[in-house]
């Protein structure tokens, strides 16, 4: 946790002298806010606004690491959630917004404007996340998870992933520079699908640029590209390729069919059938394309089976999206009025070492993006 509080600070917030961070957090984490807290005053020279949430709502605001009242508002913030025991899902049930929250299917509002100070949203382990993922495992499992994505283990795990996410923001550069309008995905798995690519849009990753050139990373670990889909245009199939979070269910099977952007048919064991007709009642538009997500499978997460996180679950491979996108990549007000606009959203690992994903540029021409399990630079 030592070692995990420093890859918060110093790589995903990377907090600067003259900081003021804010904790958001529950009692169950306060200790390791406090370990943060105490470490960010090594970095900022300042003390640490810890932030405490009970039911939602601020029950209590302490001052930690501070001789003196904190005169300076925060500069940065971070929420360290609680990983809350899924409820069971009951089929036929429209739920509201702080329940799906609760299933980690709530889409993000897509007029979120850019921002102005770094965040963070730094998973704790506990005993609940362990169970989700294992019924036997406890807190260790989740603990080494984080260990194993994050490098922990290595002498040099503040400089782990460094070189990773500077390919990472090449690429994303190149991509972006490129005038991709169609994209196609096939695998030797079951996935042959075509889309178009949103106009306004454009291909960007969870690493996070304030004005000022600050770079921080919302998501602690980032591995990603993605890029938003015009809603009535994916025609194809997909086949899920590892492990997904399907109402606080572990999910391994799930195969879609596409017709004008829209699921029009699946198949799938009884049980996830069911969770997954429960996903489409939830949204008229819970069942659009909506986002292509590209990660390399040689990248840490790629190793890793499941995380019960969408967030980090995405970043195993290439994901295909349905409900609502992220905002991130979507530039223009057009492309945000646009957007597929669901309160739902759902991430579907499609990608293996076979897929090849495939794109036109405005003169027509074909550009592979993706083969062999690795970004192509042509």
């Amino acid at each position: 946790m030592e070692r995990y509080a420093d890859v918060i600070i110093r790589r995903a917030l990377r907090l600067r002298k003259g900081d003021v961070l804010s904790i958001n957090t529950e009692d169950e984490n306060n200790g390791f806010a406090h370990l943060i807290a105490k470490k960010a005053k090594e970095i900022t020279g300042n003390g640490t606004y810890i932030l405490n949430i009970e039911n939602g709502r601020i029950a209590g605001t302490e001052e930690a690491e501070s001789e003196y009242p904190i005169e300076k508002k925060a500069t940065a913030l971070l929420y360290l959630p609680v990983y809350k025991e899924y409820m069971e899902a009951e089929s036929g049930r429209v739920y509201t917004a702080p329940e799906i929250q609760r299933f980690r299917h709530l889409s993000d509002p897509l007029d979120i404007p850019e921002p102005s100070v770094p965040f963070a949203v730094a998973p704790v382990p506990s005993e609940s996340w362990g169970k989700t993922l294992d019924d036997e495992s406890g807190i260790s499992l989740p603990a080494s998870l984080i260990s194993d994505l994050l490098s922990l283990g290595e002498d040099n795990y503040l400089e782990a992933g460094k070189d990773d996410e500077d390919v990472l923001l090449y690429e994303r550069e190149r991509l972006a520079s490129l005038s991709i309008t169609r994209c196609r995905i096939q695998d030797e798995e079951g996935t042959d699908i075509e889309f178009s690519f949103l106009p306004g849009s454009e291909f960007t990753t969870t690493i996070q640029r304030l004005r000022d050139g600050r770079l921080f990373i919302p998501t602690i670990f980032s591995s990603e590209i993605f890029r938003a889909i015009e809603k009535t245009s994916a025609e194809g199939y997909i086949t899920a390729t590892r492990p997904f979070m399907l109402f606080g269910r572990l999910v391994r099977s799930l195969s879609l069919r596409f017709e004008k952007g829209r699921v029009t048919d699946f198949s799938a064991d009884e049980r996830t059938a069911g969770l997954f007709r429960l996903y489409l009642e939830q949204d008229q538009n819970a069942g659009v394309l909506s986002e292509l997500s590209i990660a390399e499978e040689s990248n840490a997460a790629s190793l890793i089976d499941c995380f019960a996180l969408p967030e980090w679950d995405r970043m195993r491979g290439i994901s295909l999206t349905i409900g609502g996108p992220r905002p991130e990549s979507l530039k223009t007000d057009a492309a945000r009025s646009s957007a597929n606009d669901s309160l739902v959203t759902l991430s579907i690992p499609i990608g293996s070492d076979s897929t090849v994903i495939t794109a036109e540029l405005e003169d027509g021409s074909i550009y592979t993006i993706a083969e062999d399990g690795f970004i192509k630079e042509e």
